[in-house]
């Protein structure tokens, strides 16, 4: 299941950065095959068309909130690691969109913004599984 939602939360992402064909080809094709296999082997009641709706509803959120944290957090990291002067980054600095495409990660270069996502979602379940042993 972890792979599915995997999936489908690349097919989101592309859908946010306005790569409908991509989405689109994804989904018709790995989507469709890795829905179909998971039912074939554990039937059809294992995955129902709602429960993958809803999947699709979780991700594309969680995909859209990450994208709007992206943004704040890299036009802070701007603001504070720029050399200009205050006055002129307040007034010279565009803020990035939703639809800005990024560029493809290197090897060596940054993370892609899957990888991103799927460690900030490991935090947070690693995050809401400590919080009752703590309380303790």
């Amino acid at each position: 299941m972890a792979g599915l939602s995997r999936l489908v939360r690349q097919i989101c992402l592309l859908r946010e950065q306005g790569d409908t064909a991509g989405a689109a080809r994804l989904q018709e094709k790995d989507l469709a095959t890795a829905v179909a296999d998971m039912r074939q082997a554990h039937g059809a009641a294992a995955l129902p068309d709602d429960a993958l709706a809803a999947l699709f509803a979780r991700e594309a959120q969680r995909v859209s909130e990450a994208m709007l944290t992206a943004e704040l957090m890299v036009a802070r990291l701007a603001e504070l690691w720029s050399p200009l002067p205050a006055v002129m980054r307040a007034t010279s600095a565009p803020v990035a969109t939703s639809a800005a495409r990024p560029l493809p990660a290197t090897p060596a270069g940054p993370p892609a913004i899957t990888d991103l996502l799927d460690a900030m979602l490991a935090a947070e379940r690693t995050s809401t599984r400590l919080a009752p042993a703590l309380n303790r």
